[in-house]
């Protein structure tokens, strides 16, 4: 019997990308409760995506560079020369560009991190690069991308805001009807992080360092983190913490 079984597993993704996972739990006996703590909207202005994609369809771009499947959805219908690069951060943003472009990125780090690109990019004194992203995107991969030589021009594709599902999780947090937390995201962390438990948050199981690594920035004890980033490691680390971590919740 899975150790799943009865738990109250809160799924913090963005709504409409958690519910694959909370099938899975809910065949194991788990039960999911859906907390999106975070949402993606358009940039209050649209002009320069707009541009920075009219550039793109020309040709002007040695490389176009996507971190995440948010990017490849705001970039949907972008005009993509067979001349262009892409690098894409993850095999599951690969599996995304394949699937919206029908194009196989040229270069997929074997570790999913976007510090990582640079290495593998080849020659890139003096080629430009197309970097579209999160509002509030750390500029790691930009700076290292710059060091390398490259042209960079970052430019904000899609923005990050609190989700619906925040108010819900701290109730749920206050009842004590939280048995682990799911992060997939350094933005969801520091949504987390503004509930008020005083008493210590349930189990926090992460999808991979980077996202542990914010837990670790703000002071919130990481229970688990996935091997990684996919719903199977995720599974795997929620058991790991139930066998390891957590009492049965009556």
């Amino acid at each position: 019997m899975s150790g799943l079984v009865g738990r109250r597993i809160a799924i913090t993704r963005p709504a409409g990308r958690g519910d694959t996972l909370a099938v899975r739990l809910q065949a194991l006996g788990a039960i999911p409760l859906l907390t999106p703590l975070i949402a993606y909207t358009p940039p209050p202005d649209p002009t320069p995506l707009q541009q920075s994609l009219n550039c793109l369809a020309t040709g002007s771009y040695h490389w176009l560079v996507v971190t995440s499947r948010q990017t490849v959805q705001a970039l949907a219908d972008a005009s993509i020369p067979e001349t262009t690069a892409i690098a894409a951060v993850g095999k599951s943003t690969a599996g995304d560009c394949r699937r919206t472009w029908g194009r196989e990125p040229t270069v997929v780090p074997d570790a999913e991190i976007g510090s990582a690109l640079p290495a593998i990019m080849g020659q890139l004194a003096g080629k430009r690069v197309l970097l579209p992203c999160a509002d509030i995107a750390p500029p790691t991969l930009t700076e290292a991308l710059r060091a390398a030589g490259a042209d960079v021009d970052r430019v904000t594709a899609y923005c990050t805001v609190a989700g619906p599902g925040l108010a819900d999780l701290q109730r749920m947090i206050d009842d004590g009807a939280v048995d682990a937390i799911v992060l997939a995201s350094g933005s969801a962390v520091r949504q987390l992080h503004q509930l008020h438990v005083p008493t210590g948050f349930p189990p926090l199981v992460c999808i991979g360092p980077s996202t542990a690594a914010v837990c670790t920035d703000l002071g919130l004890p990481v229970a688990g983190v996935a091997e990684r980033p996919n719903d199977d490691a995720l599974i795997a680390a929620l058991e790991q913490v139930f066998t390891s971590y957590c009492e049965v919740k009556e």
